[in-house]
């Protein structure tokens, strides 16, 4: 029997729903949760949008070689955020469009204009780092961050997410991804 099961099909539900949104490419994104003292996290190169229930790796909040080997290459990540957050339960993490690159234009943070966005995320900061991809200067930052903020944008890489179940996390950042959408559309205007 597949341990966690009601939770992978929750993160796979939320996956699906996240690639069909257009939050992320195929293969971009990650997702995870906190059960207990462990994190149930897609494996490495698996597409966020198809997961089936034996695309996790359940790996422990602190580091462990063994089990780590096979996740997500943002684990690091992941496991900076849950250590320093341990109210979060999960985390989405999307290559969103519209949020990457409002990154690359407000650089420090960015300020939703639309009354959704206003009430759900406030200001949202954009994280820069040398390596953005799988870094332990990413996961330092936004590790802290993200205990003032529901999500926050690493500068070319997209956002992460944070919430008390997958579904939160996916509406962060849905909201991020639409009020960025209103952005560019009012700058256009």
């Amino acid at each position: 029997m597949i341990p966690f099961l009601e939770e992978r099909r929750e993160l796979i539900r939320i996956g699906r729903i996240a690639f069909e949104a257009g939050l992320t490419d195929t293969h971009g994104g990650n997702i995870s949760m906190r059960v207990g003292d462990y994190i149930l996290i897609k494996r490495s190169g698996k597409m966020l949008g198809y997961l089936k229930e034996e695309d996790f790796v359940l790996t422990t909040v602190n580091e462990n070689r063994e089990l780590d080997r096979f996740a997500s290459m943002e684990l690091v990540v992941h496991r900076a955020i849950y250590r320093e957050n341990p109210e979060v339960q999960s985390i989405l993490h999307t290559h969103s469009p519209f949020a990457v690159a409002c990154s690359l234009k407000y650089e420090d943070s960015i300020t939703p204009i639309d009354s959704e966005g206003k009430l759900l995320l406030g200001e949202v900061p954009v994280v820069k780092a040398q390596k953005v991809v799988s870094s332990p200067e990413v996961a330092e930052k936004i590790s802290k961050l993200l205990t003032k903020h529901r999500v926050a944008v690493v500068y070319s890489h997209g956002p992460f997410a944070v919430g008390k179940t997958p579904e939160e996390a996916l509406m962060y950042v849905s909201a991020l991804e639409n009020s960025c959408k209103i952005l560019a559309a009012v700058k256009n205007l």
